[in-house]
């Protein structure tokens, strides 16, 4: 979770730096992200749904169609099965109840192109790569494994932009991708998750 944090706190000083000093047509997009696991072997991991996410990023607009910035997502995947005996990954038998979590963060420079140029709903398209920050925590009990890794991170999305009135700046954004994300360690071959978005784009000045 050290990690974790260390990563959060380098993401909030991006956008800061982002931030600072700068003006339209720079924009912030704030989100609540929802993923899905997708590949088989990560929902043998953890096969539920994360509700506990989040989804951020400085987009320039280089012109009515197109942006191009940073973007960042995070989620916590959790799940807990029943006491049993399982196989740790030295070999030994354990008899416990076994919960799986794993946190990603990727970490993506993205680009966006609008199907319109002006308009009061605005559909886009978006791609995104760059790299994914994991922490991979398996508790056994009270006996915690954990390992942080980094591995590549693809992404691609498509959308809705909704302004708040015909003149705003502000708007309301809707959003799905996909995230691909290779993974091959633990067990796990990719952590590919198919997620929703909903958030708020704010104009920096």
């Amino acid at each position: 979770m050290k990690m974790i944090h260390k990563n959060l706190i380098w993401l909030t000083t991006i956008l800061l730096i982002s931030n600072a000093g700068i003006a339209q047509p720079f924009n912030l997009s704030l989100n609540y992200n929802a993923a899905v696991p997708l590949s088989s072997s990560f929902k043998d991991y953890v096969s539920k749904t994360s509700f506990r996410g989040f989804q951020g990023a400085v987009l320039y607009s280089i012109n009515n169609q197109i942006k191009v910035g940073l973007q960042a997502s995070y989620n916590d995947f959790y799940q807990k099965y029943e006491r049993q005996v399982y196989k740790t990954s030295d070999g030994a038998d354990v008899s416990a109840v076994l919960s799986n979590t794993l946190q990603n963060i990727p970490v993506l420079v993205k680009g966006e192109y609008s199907f319109v140029k002006s308009g009061f709903i605005k559909p886009y398209i978006g791609l995104g790569a760059g790299v994914n920050f994991i922490n991979y925590d398996q508790f056994y009990g009270e006996l915690e494994y954990t390992h942080y890794y980094t591995k590549a991170s693809l992404s691609g999305d498509v959308g809705i932009v909704i302004p708040f009135s015909k003149t705003s700046h502000y708007g309301a954004r809707i959003s799905t991708s996909y995230n691909l994300s290779p993974f091959n360690e633990e067990g796990i071959k990719s952590i590919n998750t198919w997620n929703v978005q909903a958030g708020v784009i704010i104009p920096l000045k």
